[in-house]
């Protein structure tokens, strides 16, 4: 399943004119909503060295739905259609017409809100700092960017606390990640990362592909 398509059509054309605004505008509302720009902002002698984010799945649905939009679209007009009639010849509430509305409406805005908070989850290691930006708690649409100039000391892998994320990373390998610049915390009988932040769904081969960055 691929991602939209942002590259053609009327996002590129709205594309080119928001980067004509000021540019300091322009980053401070960007900086609010996404991850940094770092094509934009590199530091002298600065690289790109890793980039890392969720695993597939957190997008699947968003993208699913957005790809046979239109057909639902059509089934939603031929329902509400039928309802209408319905309730015309069998003395049916009106109302029920509006539910198949209602219900694209719902799958749209929550496909749109899970399709965003993907894309704000991103671990970005460059030859001189580690970028981690996180969608901000209980903020929605805003955004945490966090810039490290260190190396992580602990990077653990964990399954995630939601049952349902957990399936998906039993058959896809898929983990939690771990993220601490302390080390571990050693209590009676178990051993826990201590100040972490956990990004969630990263698949096995972005955790192998950060640790040779971190440790290697």
């Amino acid at each position: 399943m691929q991602d939209w398509n942002f590259s053609s059509g009327p996002f590129q054309w709205a594309r080119r004119r928001w980067k004509r605004l000021p540019t300091d505008f322009r980053w401070h509302i960007e900086d609010s909503f996404q991850p940094e720009d770092i094509s934009e902002r590199l530091l002298p002698g600065e690289v790109p060295v890793l980039q890392i984010g969720l695993a597939w799945y957190r997008a699947f649905p968003a993208n699913l739905i957005f790809r046979y939009l239109n057909a639902l679209i059509v089934l939603t007009i031929v329902g509400t259609a039928v309802l209408l009639l319905m309730a015309y010849f069998r003395d049916i509430n009106y109302l029920y017409a509006f539910f198949p509305l209602i219900f694209l409406l719902s799958i749209v805005f929550g496909s749109a809100r899970q399709y965003i908070v993907y894309n704000q989850w991103r671990v970005l290691k460059t030859n001189k700092r580690l970028i981690i930006s996180l969608p901000q708690p209980k903020g929605f649409p805003l955004i945490d960017n966090i810039e490290l100039k260190g190396m992580p000391s602990v990077i653990d892998t964990n399954w995630s606390r939601n049952p349902g994320w957990r399936i998906f990373q039993f058959f896809t390998g898929a983990r939690d990640m771990y993220i601490s610049m302390v080390a571990y915390k050693f209590n009676e009988d178990t051993a826990r990362v201590g100040d972490a932040l956990i990004i969630p769904d990263v698949t096995l081969r972005d955790v192998l592909e950060f640790k040779k960055v971190v440790f290697g």
